[in-house]
């Protein structure tokens, strides 16, 4: 497994003689043609004051321009849990100590879809740690009053809360009892990570079938997973701090990919990851020795099993990072495939409310495109 900062990037071309015109003249019949780029809009969800909210933005190939049309987005709680699948964003929030909300939001038909859960119970302890949806169906695992035991709670989107059912998570008091810990729904299969913490400390994937809520495969993973998640191809990607595999979600077959020392991802704790349309991540990672920042952007290819980590120090000059952009901390990282940009959003220096997105071609010629200041800490975005 392979990763590339991009000074290394950088010096390959000035080993290579890699060039380009300042005029934009394309004199090689072979060379890329220059992006031509096209009209998108952007839905950006800021942080800011312990809520989430919407920025609309407008963009082309040379800039990005605030959009002063009000969002159908509505002001939440920056929820407790969140699950998102594409343009559907589903969130959990806590209301009472034994009841709380679902919101889920679909950035691609502006629509809202809000649920009061857990109505049924009274004077309890809540203890809800995963969420997920399909096109159907809420899916929440939880526990209450510390009993030790776990359920899903399947609810049907298009009803009332009351039309649910609780799926245990073992069916016998001698069965193992696996801490729910996270929730991804692919192939028509709900598959949970649970944690072992009393027994073994080991991680297992609990497959449960989408059609009849029936608990189907019990796949054990092994010690310190760190998340699951899924790709394009609907197959799940489970992270460890030295390697990953990838589940076949149809057949149930595991493959494994090893990082040498020194060249992990680092994709472990970025929840939010982009994926483009040839199935690389776009994601928020530490950069180790190769930045001053905390956490810089990266893109994984998992089929080249390349990483290539921007540091902004290799695309930016001092003074645009330190002063023209004040940029404290990487906040979320996404992709732009109409004009081949990454988007990053950041956190701005002497501020907890402040924060701006830059645009950035990527590697192998990276450059800045333009930056936008925001109001609220970039949270996440989609792109129409």
């Amino acid at each position: 497994m392979k990763t590339y900062n991009l000074l290394y990037l950088l010096l390959a071309c000035v080993i290579f003689s890699c060039s380009k015109s300042d005029s934009g003249s394309n004199s090689d019949p072979d060379k890329k043609e220059e992006n031509t780029g096209a009209d998108a809009s952007y839905n950006l969800l800021v942080k800011d004051e312990g809520l989430l909210s919407s920025t609309l933005i407008n963009a082309t190939a040379e800039t990005t321009i605030l959009n002063p049309a009000k969002s159908t987005f509505e002001d939440m709680p920056v929820p407790n849990i969140i699950y998102n699948d594409g343009s559907v964003l589903t969130a959990y929030h806590q209301v009472t100590d034994c009841s709380g909300t679902i919101s889920q939001f679909d950035f691609s038909t502006n629509t809202l879809t809000e649920l009061e859960v857990f109505t049924e119970m009274s004077d309890c302890e809540l203890n809800v740690s995963a969420i997920a949806h399909s096109d159907a169906k809420f899916y929440l695992t939880y526990e209450s009053d510390d009993s030790n035991e776990y359920f899903v709670r399947v609810i049907d989107s298009n009803g009332a809360e009351s039309n649910f059912i609780d799926v245990p998570l073992r069916d016998d008091v001698f069965d193992p009892t696996y801490v729910p810990k996270e929730l991804v729904f692919a192939n028509n299969r709900l598959f949970i990570l649970g944690h072992d913490e009393d027994a073994t400390d080991e991680y297992h994937i609990i497959t449960m079938d989408g059609t009849n809520n029936t608990l189907i495969h019990d796949l054990n993973l092994g010690f310190k997973v760190k998340q699951i998640f899924k790709n394009p191809d609907d197959n799940i990607i489970v992270s460890y701090s030295n390697l990953h595999s990838l589940l076949n979600s149809s057949s149930m077959v595991v493959k494994y990919t090893n990082y040498g020392e020194g060249t992990q991802p680092n994709f472990t704790n970025s929840k939010y990851n982009y994926f483009d349309k040839e199935g690389r991540m776009y994601y928020e990672t530490p950069p180790g020795a190769i930045s001053t920042y905390a956490t810089i952007p990266a893109v994984y290819d998992f089929d080249e099993q390349l990483a290539i980590l921007y540091a902004y120090e290799n695309f930016l000059t001092e003074a645009q990072y330190s002063f023209e952009f004040e940029i404290e901390n990487t906040s979320m990282v996404a992709y732009d495939d109409k004009n081949d940009y990454i988007i990053i959003g950041y956190k701005k220096k002497g501020s907890v409310n402040k924060g701006g997105l830059l645009r950035i071609k990527p590697a192998p010629d990276p450059a800045l495109i333009d930056n936008l200041n925001v109001e609220g800490i970039p949270y996440k975005l989609f792109v129409k």
